[in-house]
């Protein structure tokens, strides 16, 4: 693990000028990350282990470009499996968090829950979590739109809408409920909320639209 931190993550520069040896360094770096747990830590201790990455999740615009969505779910997985959250960590995710974040703007489904999945893997220090909500208008933004459209309610549309019956969060395909929104990424969303409740007493106050929502699906 040392050696090859101290070695082929070194070469990371000169690598990612060619996008097929970037691609390739990708898909090895994760699969060593996830298939050597000490990895993910040994890695931390690299003076500078999300530099050569970050800024590869702004290669492309389109959201199905591999070498950006490849690159969020190694950087996920190398800040999730750090031993602390330390500025190291602080520096990078606040880029991680904007990149997933539009994701879950797009209408694929997988791409959403993509996204909402490596929130929840990232959101579990205290400081993660602040910088996350720091970033609300495009991370929380969005999965409440997500809940709003389960509920059966557009964006144009306020709560009287849901509380006069016009809206259904009646199941419409097979795994779907309103919106056409996803069983999964549905509880993923909610999974979310939840690990941001524990951040109630900071703020608590600005969760209030993601519980009204929430009180909404349980009610529709």
């Amino acid at each position: 693990v040392e050696m090859w931190c101290n070695t082929s993550w070194s070469c990371w520069a000169t690598c990612l000028m060619v996008e097929k040896s970037t691609l390739y360094y990708i898909i090895s770096s994760y699969q060593r990350i996830t298939g050597i747990p000490a990895l993910a830590k040994a890695l931390s201790e690299h003076p500078d282990p999300y530099g050569p990455l970050v800024p590869l999740l702004s290669q492309s615009n389109d959201p199905e470009s591999p070498i950006p969505l490849l690159t969020s779910t190694v950087l996920t997985s190398m800040i999730a499996g750090a031993p602390a959250f330390s500025k190291k960590e602080a520096a990078a995710i606040p880029r991680l968090f904007t990149y997933l974040s539009t994701l879950t703007l797009v209408t694929d489904g997988g791409l959403q829950d993509i996204a909402v999945l490596e929130y929840s893997a990232l959101l579990r220090s205290k400081k993660s979590r602040h910088i996350f909500w720091e970033q609300r208008r495009e991370t929380v933004g969005p999965l409440v739109s997500i809940l709003k459209a389960a509920a059966g309610v557009s964006n144009g549309d306020s709560a009287s809408t849901l509380w006069s019956g016009a809206a259904s969060m009646r199941s419409g395909i097979e795994g779907t409920i309103g919106g056409g929104v996803g069983l999964q990424l549905l509880y993923h969303v909610l999974l979310v909320h939840w690990q941001l409740s524990f951040e109630g007493a900071d703020i608590g106050e600005g969760l209030d639209e993601y519980v009204h929502w929430f009180i909404a699906l349980r009610l529709s």
